[in-house]
């Protein structure tokens, strides 16, 4: 099939091709990019104050709007975040410009993605070496390395990925001088600035190995493609050590999972075009961490969503990554990519790294790798049950009622959150309680509440983090039951046994302290609790946790009460001497607030019993 042709005569992509050329064109009228500027680290390009994305905006570099408040940010380091975005765009527009120039044969889009790709390099060694904030720094001075053009090594390598694939699609039509001008000026001095940073095993070294295997490849570098594939901490080596025998990446976030993918999955493709042979064993790596994303998902296709990454997200929202599984895979991954399309809610976006699509609906990556995927046919996916990933530390219990996912222990502390023992719960596939992952690490709303142990819904001692780095241990595990302990803190021992039968919930959480000490128990609503018959009283506690407001103790005529929602009615055991209280907790984004439930005591042992009925 011819591609090209395909897309540009047919009446599917006819809109979005006409929306690609009017940014293509906007974004040439305003970029004015200097290797003087310095790019900022994007974590940072979020409202101080709740946690709300900045709005890029081409033409207001030094204005940036919070989306949530509406505050305006004029200071040199969202300056610099906007350099970045703009530097993003800026690849992006040449990988735009590069499908252009295939679907519609005129030179201007050939010239347009030449131009940006030559500018940065002939322009690469102006650029300061910097990590973040810090400038002429050693190339490994931040976990994130450092980079030229980008804030990070991190992101060199993801936009040295972007310009070859922009370059592959021009490869036939480009002149051999120019291509060596590039690849001197621009990726060997690439090469041997992200070469220093491959140290570990981690989501960042293994993008910077798919680069260095991408760029290898295309220029047919062997020295790069050994570097990438066979010196240590390797691609494969990233493979064999950083995903669990769950299939799952070990960083325990569902967004670092397909992070990670996204840069694996490129040196795939790149391998498959090349014919450089990958060992089955591998492949099977990868295709199970797509399998397992799947089953992970809650049957609404919304991830748990535990440790860092964005908050509601869902298989859609990585659907570009299917797309390039599809290109590696084929029909194999078809079921899957059926039934993220066919599923009618809305994709939930990226405020980082953010891939380009079209309406949020059809990525680039559709269009390079399976453009004619309305006239595929597939079979029927496997349909889900209760999953245990015990090498990941979490499982997933499933009914016609209720979804519950439970996370039990880490496997790192790498964008780990205190969140030993936490659940989340979909009703009739609605949300009764979900993890609030982050926004933008830099902000305070993401450290001062995201990244906080009373944001989950779990015991905490004495308002402390519990331990964020060792594994917990599965007790029992069927389709209706799952019970796990972990060592929470010294001396502390978390156990909670869950069930699910019919419409009925049961959740017992056990705490066991060699000494007595203040133990706290959470649970968030999404939905609000029914406060009609409940006698509260304003106190003034919690403030050891910030982020929590307008506590009111619930006066409890005996030992048991019952709250309700729209979804659930909540019938709680309470030992003596707890205390009950409802207060208000921001959610993410922090435009919203959530009705929390807290029960406070002292003891050296504890335990809650809610039983959760369905309405």
């Amino acid at each position: 099939m011819d591609y090209f042709k395909y897309i540009n005569e047919s009446i599917e992509y006819e809109s979005m091709l006409v929306a690609m050329k009017s940014e293509i064109h906007d974004f040439m009228e305003n970029f004015k990019d200097d290797s003087r500027f310095i790019s900022g680290w994007g974590h940072a390009y979020f409202c101080n104050e709740d946690g709300g994305r900045l709005i890029y905006d081409i033409h207001k570099p030094l204005e940036h709007k919070c989306s949530i408040c509406g505050r305006i940010y004029d200071e040199y380091m969202y300056n610099a975040c906007f350099v970045t975005m703009m530097r993003n765009e800026a690849i992006v527009t040449a990988l735009k410009s590069s499908i252009m120039y295939r679907v519609t044969k005129e030179d201007q889009y050939k010239l347009i993605a030449t131009d940006i790709i030559e500018f940065y390099a002939k322009h690469y060694h102006q650029f300061t070496l910097h990590a973040k904030d810090q400038i002429n720094c050693s190339p490994t001075t931040d976990v994130g390395g450092a980079g030229k053009i980008m804030p990070q090594g991190l992101n060199e390598a993801i936009i040295a990925i972007r310009i070859v694939n922009s370059l592959e699609l021009l490869k036939d039509s480009l002149d051999k001088d120019w291509l060596l001008m590039v690849k001197e000026t621009l990726f060997a001095p690439m090469f041997e600035l992200l070469v220093p940073q491959k140290m570990h095993i981690h989501n960042i070294p293994t993008w910077i190995n798919s680069a260095i295997g991408v760029f290898g490849l295309f220029f047919q570098e062997e020295k790069w493609i050994a570097e990438a594939t066979k010196n240590p901490f390797h691609l494969f080596e990233q493979l064999q050590k950083g995903v669990t025998e769950s299939g799952f990446w070990y960083e325990g976030s569902i967004h670092y999972n397909f992070f990670a993918l996204e840069g694996i999955m490129n040196f795939f493709v790149s391998a498959k075009a090349y014919h450089f042979e990958i060992d089955q064993k591998y492949q099977d790596i990868v295709f199970h961490m797509f399998e397992a994303a799947y089953d992970y998902a809650f049957d609404n296709d919304i991830f748990p969503n535990p440790s860092d990454g964005w908050p509601n997200i869902s298989l859609k929202t990585y659907s570009y990554v299917y797309y390039m599984a599809y290109a590696v895979f084929g029909d194999k991954i078809l079921p899957y990519l059926k039934h993220i399309e066919n599923n009618p809610v809305p994709r939930a976006r990226l405020p980082l790294s953010e891939p380009y699509y079209y309406d949020n609906r059809i990525p680039l990556t559709r269009i390079m790798y399976c453009p004619e995927f309305s006239d595929l046919k597939s079979d029927r996916i496997k349909s889900r049950g209760s999953q245990s990933f015990e090498a990941s530390n979490c499982a997933i219990l499933r009914n016609d009622t209720y979804n519950l996912f439970f996370k039990y222990g880490h496997q790192t502390k790498s964008h780990a959150h205190p969140d030993k023992m936490n659940i989340e719960i979909m009703v009739n596939n609605q949300v009764l309680t979900k993890d609030l992952s982050n926004s933008g690490y830099a902000s305070k709303m993401c450290n001062e509440w995201h990244r906080k142990i009373a944001a989950h819904n779990t015991c905490v001692i004495d308002g402390m983090p519990s331990d964020i780095s060792h594994p917990g241990t599965l007790l029992e595990n069927s389709d209706t039951h799952v019970k796990a302990s972990t060592k929470a803190y010294d001396g502390v021992t978390y156990t909670r046994d869950l069930t699910i039968d019919g419409t009925v919930l049961t959740d017992i959480f056990d705490v066991e302290l060699e000494e007595k000490n203040q133990i706290d128990w959470f649970f968030h609503y999404e939905t609000p609790v029914n406060i009609d018959g409940l006698k509260l009283t304003p106190v003034s506690m919690f403030s050891e946790y910030g982020r929590i407001e307008e506590v009111k103790e619930i006066t409890l005529s005996n030992s048991s009460i019952t709250i309700e929602n729209e979804l659930v009615s909540m019938h709680l055991d309470l030992e003596q001497g707890m205390r009950l209280y409802l207060a208000k907790t921001y959610n993410n984004p922090a435009d919203k607030m959530r009705d929390t439930l807290i029960i406070r005591t002292t003891s050296s042992r504890a335990r809650i019993k809610s039983t959760i009925a369905a309405k």
